[in-house]
């Protein structure tokens, strides 16, 4: 029988940069900016998951809850590796400011690791997942990645990641309140944590409109009031759901079509673990 939260290990085709359109989901600036900035997100973050989770393992003492640690940890590694080859699409129109953003992001999560606690590194972690356990279904949801104008190959690799960020949506949440377990520091961490996603989704908006908007015209540009939506006003109601004293992702509604989708997915991986 195959565990809840199974390891695929996928491969997509990842476009050659001459074929790559930035407006690759739904022909929308917007959308398709907060997928890259999304992208290039969780490639710094992953290794950060993984390296946190890993280092209170032994504190564990749920044998069930030390697998599913185990297989999020896995989930993310393959989310990471896949990712990566994507960004190189993103990284070769050479944004400017973009690389000094990346790298203030590399060296945030790094002064993470080296000087920050362990319950820290997991209220982060766990701030993280429980907004976008919300976010993934959402999307999932909307038909954004069966829109005619959304490129099937970057459709495919986030269709992956956000079911398998609900396949361990119960993961970080079960962690924290294991080890630590005080509301007041998860809602905070909660908050900071999704400010930290949102103020780099802001600043890529910002440095990618100015640059497709400046080779492709106005169509390649994003609004103030875009960015605004879409980075402040649009999340507002999901980050406070994280940050109220009875939210568990247990009483997420999970689609009836979802075990469809997994199946799917399932199927079309060089290998289920």
């Amino acid at each position: 029988m195959t565990h809840p939260i199974p390891i695929r290990k996928m491969a997509f085709e990842v476009p050659v940069a001459e074929d790559f359109n930035p407006l690759y989901i739904a022909g929308n600036a917007t959308l398709s900016y907060m997928h890259t900035a999304l992208g290039l997100y969780v490639v710094r973050l992953e290794p950060f998951i993984v390296k946190s989770l890993r280092k209170v393992l032994p504190q564990i003492r749920d044998e069930a809850l030390r697998e599913e640690v185990d297989r999020f940890c896995r989930q993310e590694s393959q989310h990471h590796q896949k990712h990566a080859d994507f960004n190189e699409l993103f990284l070769a129109r050479k944004y400017p400011g973009l690389e000094a953003r990346i790298k203030r992001l590399r060296d945030d999560f790094d002064g993470y690791l080296r000087h920050r606690s362990e319950r820290f590194r997991v209220g982060f972690v766990e701030g993280f997942e429980s907004y976008t356990s919300q976010s993934a279904l959402t999307l999932l949801a909307s038909g954004l990645y069966e829109h005619k104008r959304s490129e099937p190959r970057f459709a495919g690799l986030f269709k992956w990641h956000l079911l398998e960020e609900i396949e361990h949506r119960n993961v970080a949440y079960d962690i924290y309140q294991h080890l630590y377990g005080s509301y007041l520091v998860r809602a905070g961490m909660c908050w900071m944590a999704q400010q930290h996603m949102f103020r780099f989704f802001a600043d890529c908006l910002r440095i990618m409109s100015a640059a497709e908007g400046e080779r492709g015209g106005a169509r390649y540009r994003t609004t103030f009031k875009h960015r605004l939506l879409f980075t402040r006003v649009d999340p507002f109601v999901k980050r406070l759901r994280t940050m109220l004293p009875g939210y568990t992702p247990r009483h997420l509604r999970i689609a009836a079509d979802f075990a469809e989708l997994s199946d799917q997915l399932s199927a079309q991986a060089v290998s289920v673990q």
